[in-house]
């Protein structure tokens, strides 16, 4: 284990180590900025009791029938153990992913969520009815801090620091006034545990004041955060995260009244492989399978029930490819025993199958969960189902799209981040993925060179790529990736190789940090002239490698620049002929042909010449490439073969 050499705050009130032997930093990510609103369209009117809310069905913004948003996300992996899978977070950040304006260091008033209206002045079933506060009507949800539990550097997304807040406020219409009636400070997970061995504070409020006894009844949840007074604006972005859960208000409740019959899972689905979250169609092996899943479950209510666990996957074509049956298992009230299901073919059922895959051909598979209650109702069937799309494509993915935190080096010029992968058979690497998490005032647009690095001894040994010219982190909102393309296609042997950030001056440079998957191992720091694995830092860097022609469709080209040609006949069945179009600066000597194939195999390779003779390809679609060895300026141009 390293050990600490001092403590720094690189983002907004989160303390994060300065190892003694290790440049890595880690820093707080951003929220969503798009939306995925599931086709729901928005009520308008009040809504009847029972109101409940779980967040365990949809992700991004919250339910338009059921809340009036404000900044606040809906998300499955930023919380620690949920009683549901699905939360709602709070944060500094706005709707768009930014710091709110007027954002400082004493704090202000961040995300809301307000309810839609709801009818406290009746019932309508099974006969309308009057509601008064005899009724014994109770508004109750979970909370957590965000941040995580145990070591500093285990935590995922940031603590709230003592000063900051979430605050309950309810509406009374004959007032219009907001009231506050709850409202925690700063704490961490670890608190809460030490208390009750649980990761969550449960919160039941009465209501009992007669002002909100009527047909537009409103509560709202709001946050107070600040950030901290830490001199670099390369470390402040994203801060103080709050999480809620299983919102429940109805009537004839009591203050202890916590059971509620409902079987559910508590994380989100993963993939079933060993290593990866998503990999080329093919580079896959059935070595790439894992043994057996976790899987959590939770009873919510206060006796033991009777549970049926299934899991299936479909291909693309909706066909189900293979299954497994779980059977029955009791389950134990997690109020009581403090645990989730213990038995093994519920929490850690096998993956008794291979993906059958055609290496030339992508696919992708949906891997469904479902857990059902064997004897009775369960009371909420919306946390039943997860699923996972396994992807084979044309790229690797360690990450799961989502990042929690950002990750570093030290600011010294020529540091290397490295992330190691593993090829099977040669493959030609195109492009690169990456998630640059945002930071205060762009801080974190610093120049960098993506390089590739062969292995030796499982570490980045010699440098086999370098980009010509640097380039820079742009940010398009949180998990959304930046491409960046190779100068020219490079053909990779089967093995293990590096790909590098490489810093061009002495700044920091983050990027995304997804906490719940782990590559920990793969990735490795060069500061000094000596490669040293991270040893600390639990997580996936957002770096997604891509392979061959398709790569580049639908994107952006290869650098055009002044380099320009023409091909012809295309197509053809034998020949082609080609002529350099800026031919005032053309000297044969300073360019290079590539052909590659739809897999992005390189089938043809030469110095210029104005006749090529490819009668010896297969009909098909190829791209030829023409590169000046002097400048690195690339153009590609699409060829087709046709007997």
């Amino acid at each position: 284990m390293m050990s600490f050499k001092k403590w720094i705050i690189l983002s907004v009130l989160t303390v994060i180590p300065f190892l003694a032997n290790s440049q890595f930093r880690l820093t707080e990510a951003g929220k969503q900025k798009g939306v995925n609103e599931k086709n729901i369209t928005k009520n308008i009117s009040s809504i009847v009791l029972p109101f409940i809310e779980d967040f365990s069905n949809y992700r991004d913004i919250p339910n338009p029938n059921l809340w009036e948003n404000s900044g606040a996300w809906v998300n499955f992996d930023y919380p620690v153990f949920p009683p549901t899978v699905g939360v709602v977070t709070f944060d500094a950040l706005d709707s768009q992913g930014q710091l709110y304006q007027g954002a400082n260091t004493t704090g202000f008033p961040a995300d809301t969520l307000t309810s839609c209206k709801i009818r406290l002045d009746s019932i309508l079933l099974p006969t309308p009815t009057k509601l008064t506060p005899q009724d014994s009507i109770y508004l109750s949800f979970y909370v957590q801090p965000g941040g995580g539990i145990g070591d500093i550097w285990d935590n995922i997304g940031a603590t709230p620091a003592k000063k900051d807040s979430l605050v309950l406020q309810f509406y009374s219409i004959s007032q219009n006034t907001w009231h506050n009636v709850w409202k925690t400070e700063g704490l961490r997970v670890d608190s809460i545990f030490t208390k009750d061995s649980t990761y969550w504070l449960f919160i039941n409020i009465p209501i009992v004041d007669t002002i909100y006894f009527n047909s537009e009844f409103r509560f709202r949840f709001l946050n107070f955060a600040s950030l901290s007074n830490n001199p670099s604006y390369a470390y402040v972005d994203n801060c103080d995260h709050w999480h809620l859960d299983y919102i429940y208000l109805n009537k004839d409740r009591r203050y202890d009244d916590r059971a509620i019959r409902d079987i559910a899972f508590v994380n989100p689905a993963r993939s079933l492989l060993k290593e990866y979250q998503a990999m080329p169609a093919l580079q896959f092996s059935e070595e790439d399978m894992g043994d057996s899943l976790s899987i959590k479950i939770i009873n919510l209510s206060d006796i033991a029930l009777s549970s049926q666990y299934n899991y299936y996957v479909f291909n693309s074509f909706g066909a189900e490819v293979a299954s497994y049956n779980g059977g029955f298992e009791n389950i134990y009230p997690y109020i009581q025993t403090k645990n989730f299901q213990t038995s093994p073919n519920h929490a850690n059922p096998p993956i008794n199958f291979s993906y059958s895959l055609n290496p030339n051909q992508w696919e992708t598979f949906d891997v469904i969960h479902i857990v059902k209650e064997g004897v009775g109702q369960d009371s909420r069937t919306s946390n039943d189902t997860i699923s996972f799309k396994q992807v084979f494509e044309n790229y690797f993915a360690y990450d799961d799209a989502s990042a929690e935190n950002g990750f570093g080096i030290e600011p010294i010029t020529v540091s290397n981040l490295a992330l190691g992968f593993n090829l099977r058979v040669q493959d030609t690497l195109t492009a690169v993925d990456i998630y640059f998490n945002s930071t205060y005032q762009d801080a974190n647009q610093k120049p960098f060179y993506l390089c590739v690095w062969n292995s030796l001894g499982g570490k980045p040994n010699d440098s086999i790529y370098r980009s010509h010219t640097y380039l820079t982190p742009t940010t398009e909102g949180l998990n959304q990736y930046t491409r960046y393309y190779l100068d020219s296609p490079l053909v990779i042997p089967e093995g293990e190789f590096f790909v590098s950030l490489q810093t061009k001056y002495s700044d920091y440079l983050n990027l995304g940090f997804d906490r719940n998957t782990d590559c920990s191992s793969k990735m490795f720091g060069n500061w000094s002239n000596s490669w040293e694995p991270n040893t600390l830092f639990k997580g996936s860097l957002m770096i997604r490698p891509y392979f061959g022609y398709k790569a580049l469709i639908g994107f952006e080209e290869v650098e055009k620049e002044e380099l320009n040609f023409s091909l012809y006949p295309n197509p053809t069945n034998s020949t082609i002929n080609l002529k350099i179009n800026n031919s005032n600066n053309f000297h044969n000597t300073n360019y290079k042909i590539r052909i590659i194939n739809m897999l992005g195999k390189e089938v043809y390779s030469s110095a210029f010449k104005t006749q090529i003779d490819v009668s010896a390809l297969s009909n098909g679609v190829y791209i030829l490439y023409i590169i000046d060895t002097k400048t690195h300026q690339t153009k590609q141009e699409k060829l087709i073969i046709q007997k």
